[in-house]
Formats: C-alpha cells, structure tokens, sequence
C-alpha cells in the first residue's frame, strides 16, 4: 500500500497517507488517549511526564527525523506511526475501536516502505515496545532483544523486526 493509497479494511475505506499540517492536536489526542488505556500503568509519575513531552516534541513540533504516518477514515485519524531515523518506531497508536483489523499492520508496512531520506532502507527496525504491546508486536514480527527495562519512568521491552 502506497502513502495516499485507499485500502479496504473492516468494509471501511482507510487513506494512509503523511501527517498533514495542522493535523498535529488530533494526533496528539490519539496518541495520549491510548496511552492512557494501556501505556500508562507502566509508567512512574516521570514516566507520564517524560511521555507527554517526548509526544509533544516528536508531533506537535515535528523534531527532525520523526516521520509521522496516519491512517484515516471519512477524515479522521484512528491511527498513527512515528518512525525515528528510518530504523525505529518511536510511538505506534491505533483507536481502541479499530485495533485487530488491520489498521496497524498498514501503517507499518507503508511506514517501512519509506527510507530515510538517501537510504538504502534499514536491515532491521527497532521498538521499545510498551509491556501491553509486546504481543501485538511479535504478531507483527518482532522478537524481544532483552528483558523489560526502564528509563525515565517509563517501562518497556526492547524489539527488533528484520527485514
């Protein structure tokens, strides 16, 4: 599937496509919505802070070398991928009511399809998985390269899927 290309998904019609501008707060939303759901519990009270910000920076201010991918239908995001440096997932979100259909999986899949700028395209692709997350990512590929680790409050596994 192709950035802007149309996908039935769910008997839905799904647009992949790059983070317009302007789009930045819905994003935002969603992304800190599912935190919310099944990221948070994981999380120290820094953990929630230093989440909070690094989403800020990485949407909300575009910091270089985040590249943000959104799934949307009739218009609205319901999902979204932030890819880091071509090699790794920063934040990964689908909406509670869309999970399991698909949406995630298109994402990645045309997430990866767009190397960092003059690269080849990575050999791998890397994740510090949330410990809810960690078997939607092994169904995606990716096996765990360590235990559960925390930095700055926040605790996750870290992943690699070879491509």
């Amino acid at each position: 599937m192709q950035p802007g290309e149309m996908r039935n998904l769910a008997d839905h019609k799904l647009t992949i496509r790059d983070m317009a501008s302007g789009e930045e707060p819905l994003v935002f939303e969603l992304v800190m919505r599912g935190f919310d759901e099944v990221v948070r519990a994981d999380c120290t009270e820094e953990g929630v802070a230093e989440f909070s910000r690094a989403v800020h920076s990485f949407i909300v201010e575009r910091q270089p070398g985040h590249h943000v991918t959104v799934a949307e239908r009739d218009g609205r995001p319901l999902g979204m991928i932030d890819i880091r440096d071509g090699w790794h997932v920063s934040l990964f979100f689908v909406e509670s009511g869309d999970r399991g259909r698909g949406v995630g999986r298109a994402l990645l899949e045309t997430a990866l399809r767009r190397p960092a700028s003059g690269a080849a395209g990575p050999a791998e692709i890397a994740v510090n998985s949330s410990l809810w997350a960690v078997p939607i990512y092994e169904r995606l590929g990716f096996t765990a390269t360590g235990p559960v680790s925390e930095v700055k409050g926040i605790r996750f596994v870290p992943m690699v899927k070879r491509l």
